[in-house]
């Protein structure tokens, strides 16, 4: 059995004054103690700051990392704001921000470490974690030099034949496959489905059991769409629900089954 929990769209700012700072900290510690001394892994959808800028990621990786020093296996993948300025114009030197202090500070990820490694080498990310295996892609990076539909993302071909091969690889063993990233593998309104969303689909298709994504701010579950268990959309989870609770999803992963079970607690 595997349990995982799935968070998303944090946009942790400069000020740890703000809502969202806070609340970020309220969630951490909520996890944290939940889960205290079991085997968990921990998924963070992207947009996990609200601009990219240096002192948000600062303030990411330290709420982020008491998950870390829990034991848990935190796997971050970006989103178009951890990108750039307010999630319409990416810079380079957000995107190394990314890579410094989510991949190599927060979870000593040791490829992010490398000389002259840079994001576009470092995803699709493949972690084992007993009988499952998770697929972290950069749902941003395809877009990056596109000004006009950079918000909206885009996997790219390069990360796109990597992850068939990788998909591939897993085809035949009886681990359980789980793909993670930002932005929205289908078009549920305009601008929200990443631009080779229905490439990227055609492709996880009835090959895995579960995908996670973020981006709209809207938390919905979907079973059987495209012929996978469970697909799987955090809303903001930095912000209360209507009745004033913060809330995240736990999914667990057993041999003939699965579930996608929401989490709520008092902010």
């Amino acid at each position: 059995m595997t349990t995982f929990i799935h968070i998303s769209d944090l946009h942790i700012h400069q000020s740890n004054e703000h809502r969202d700072n806070i609340n970020a900290v309220k969630l951490v510690q909520d996890i944290t103690k939940r889960y205290q001394g079991k085997d968990l892994t921990v998924l963070v959808t992207g947009d996990i700051t609200d601009d990219g800028c240096e002192k948000q990621y600062q303030n990411a990786c330290r709420i982020l990392t008491p998950l870390v020093k829990a034991g848990f296996e935190v796997l971050p993948t970006p989103g178009n704001h951890d990108y750039g300025f307010k999630g319409n114009f990416y810079t380079e030197k957000a995107q190394r921000l990314f890579q410094q202090y989510m991949l190599d500070e927060l979870i000593n990820y040791q490829p992010a470490q490398q000389p002259g490694i840079k994001m576009e080498h470092l995803y699709p990310m493949v972690t084992e974690r007993s009988n499952t295996v998770f697929i972290g892609v950069d749902s941003v990076v395809g877009n990056e030099n596109a000004l006009l539909h950079f918000a909206s993302g885009e996997v790219g071909l390069e990360q796109r034949d990597n992850l068939q091969n990788i998909l591939f690889e897993f085809k035949d063993s009886d681990k359980a496959l789980v793909v993670y990233f930002h932005h929205h593998p289908f078009d549920r309104q305009f601008g929200m489905a990443m631009d080779d969303a229905k490439k990227v689909l055609r492709m996880l298709a009835s090959k895995v059991d579960v995908v996670c994504f973020g981006h709209d701010h809207k938390s919905e579950a979907y079973n059987g769409h495209s012929d996978i268990d469970w697909m799987l959309a955090s809303g903001k989870s930095s912000k209360p629900t209507a009745h004033g609770k913060l809330q995240f999803r736990e999914i667990t992963l057993e041999q003939d089954s699965s579930s996608a079970a929401l989490i709520s607690f008092n902010s």
